[in-house]
């Protein structure tokens, strides 16, 4: 049974904690690294507090040591497909240290041209990691993105790892010999491949309602039914998906153990409605749509107010996504 998903930092006791949020009394999870004159954590492993400590320590008995800072490779990309108009699947090499930390589901890099100023970063989801090897889907549509094709430019700028790209990760790292349903609509589509695996490796009974969204094709129905899952695709997500799935929620003994929705907040809004509609209480994990300028929670461009009017830096902190009001 998956339980309540409470608040923690994606990045916490990994080599990029303590960030650079403790260095001005903004840490995500340590009440005394926010400020705050007790120990209020409930957290059972490495004391941050200490580990900042200790980091301050270090970097006095090594001179020009530094805080731990994200990877970055500079790398040429080929177009392995063009899926529409403005819609490509890229591929391209990194080094094998930053390859490895994002072997998995909810990675993100920020990519940009080498040229070009650390402003044009933007970030994308991380679809397949083969070796050493990329592969990511790039919908080329704002100046960011945009800039990364024009004068037949082929030369990318990677940083990363990232990993907060889905909310409510723990239920799909726990979730087993549990019965799935993935609901994918458009750019949604990328991100779903590695849950799709990560899901099956625990002998998870997987079934898939995906539509093209705006970007306007279904492009990874084969490659999930190949892996075994049912796929059921569907022209609209608001006009035939939203109705199967009120069928499979008004089912008593069809529930899923987990909703995964990947797509646009609307769809994960229209999911949650259908729900309560339901009278069903179910976790669902959700792909994160912030706007994301720094992925340090730095900026604040991903901020989001909860319904108990708590601020949330999406970049950082895993939680619930029905927990963030309506915007």
């Amino acid at each position: 049974m998956l339980h309540k998903l409470s608040m923690k930092c994606i990045d916490i006791n990994s080599p990029y904690c303590p960030c650079l949020l403790s260095e001005t009394n903004h840490c995500t999870f340590c009440s005394h690294l926010k400020g705050e004159p007790v120990c209020d954590c409930n957290w059972s492993g490495v004391c941050i507090l200490y580990e900042k400590q200790w980091q301050q320590k270090k970097h006095s008995w090594i001179l020009g040591a530094d805080m731990p800072v994200r990877l970055e490779s500079d790398t040429e990309f080929i177009v392995k497909q063009k899926i529409t108009e403005q819609t490509y699947l890229l591929e391209f090499e990194v080094i094998p240290d930053l390859a490895q930390a994002l072997n998995r589901c909810g990675s993100f890099v920020f990519m940009r041209r080498p040229t070009d100023q650390h402003f044009y970063h933007f970030p994308v989801g991380v679809m397949k990691v083969i070796g050493n090897t990329l592969q990511v889907v790039v919908e080329a549509i704002g100046p960011k993105s945009s800039r990364l094709f024009t004068d037949n430019n082929k030369q990318v700028m990677v940083r990363g790892p990232y990993f907060n790209g889905i909310l409510g990760q723990p239920w799909i790292d726990n979730v087993d010999n549990g019965k799935i349903l993935l609901i994918v609509g458009g750019m949604g589509q990328p991100p779903v491949v590695p849950i799709a695996h990560k899901l099956l490796e625990k002998s998870n009974s997987v079934k898939a309602i995906i539509a093209p969204g705006k970007i306007g094709t279904v492009f990874i129905a084969g490659e999930l039914a190949a892996l075994g899952i049912e796929v059921q695709a569907v022209a609209s997500m608001r006009q035939f998906g939203m109705h199967a799935i009120r069928e499979l929620l008004a089912d008593s003994k069809g529930h899923p153990d987990l909703i995964v929705s990947a797509g646009p907040d609307n769809q994960h809004y229209g999911i949650i409605a259908a729900m309560q509609a339901a009278g069903v209480n179910i976790p669902m994990a959700a792909t994160n749509n912030a706007t994301m300028c720094c992925g340090e929670g730095i900026c604040g461009s991903c901020e989001r107010l909860t319904k108990d009017n708590k601020k949330v830096r999406t970049c950082k902190v895993q939680t619930d996504f029905s927990q963030f009001i309506q915007e």
